[in-house]
């Protein structure tokens, strides 16, 4: 019944809205099937925050979402992605925080505003905050398709020590290493510079690429005059 009948009323963020046509069913009976035009429209609202809030937690893992769905009796956020464990629960638990954060919000409204007192905000407040309660606790049963049965694994599992997920828009990524500049060359100075010790000092091998000094090169001359001297000799 629920795969045809649908309406794309807009798009959030390039997310299509669709409503379906079993919404007034689901108002007449979560009203009592009174008249209260006020409550209908703030039980859609509370059934689209709810599926919003999965949404959001989707796109911060960098999941696909395909459309938002809201009926009578509840919504769906259709999704995409290879999501881990940790995951799913952290997206079960979306909708949830978003009915809460709606509820909080409420209770500060009627506190600085001093109630409700209008027939349209009195129906606001009640399906803002009596009813919003009541689908919490319905839908955080422990039994699929309920949210519950991911929501209560997650928080098995954070017990457990499992690490939490991190959103990508939490994940920074990894500067690369700055490359230390190397200080400039500066002479040695000061009492505890160290010096090279003297070319043909102790401990230093002579270089045989470099030139010869001038007293090794008047031994070599001499050497080679007393053989050539040797040479002419008689015998």
């Amino acid at each position: 019944m629920l795969e045809r009948g649908y309406l794309t009323v807009g798009r959030l963020r390039g997310i299509p809205i669709r409503l379906h046509w079993t919404i007034p069913l689901g108002a007449l009976l979560f009203s009592g099937f009174t008249f209260a035009p006020a409550f209908w429209i703030g039980f859609f609202l509370l059934v689209l925050i709810h599926e919003l809030g999965h949404a959001t937690v989707v796109r911060a893992y960098g999941h696909q979402v395909l459309k938002v769905d809201v009926t009578g009796f509840g919504g769906l956020c259709h999704w995409f992605g290879s999501a881990s464990r940790m995951e799913r629960g952290a997206i079960a638990w979306g909708g949830v925080l978003a009915q809460l954060g709606l509820y909080v919000a409420t209770l500060l409204v009627l506190l600085l505003t001093g109630g409700a007192h209008a027939r349209w905000s009195l129906e606001l407040a009640s399906v803002w905050t009596g009813t919003n309660l009541w689908i919490i606790g319905l839908n955080l049963l422990p039994f699929p398709p309920l949210d519950g049965a991911e929501a209560w694994r997650f928080v098995g599992d954070l017990f457990r020590g499992n690490p939490f997920p991190k959103s990508r828009f939490l994940t920074r990524r990894p500067r690369p290493p700055r490359m230390p500049k190397s200080p400039p060359s500066k002479p040695p100075s000061g009492n505890g510079a160290s010096k090279s010790p003297p070319a043909g000092g102790a401990g230093s091998a002579r270089d045989p690429g470099k030139s010869l000094k001038r007293e090794d090169l008047a031994d070599v001359l001499r050497d080679i005059g007393d053989a050539a001297g040797r040479a002419r000799r008689p015998r």
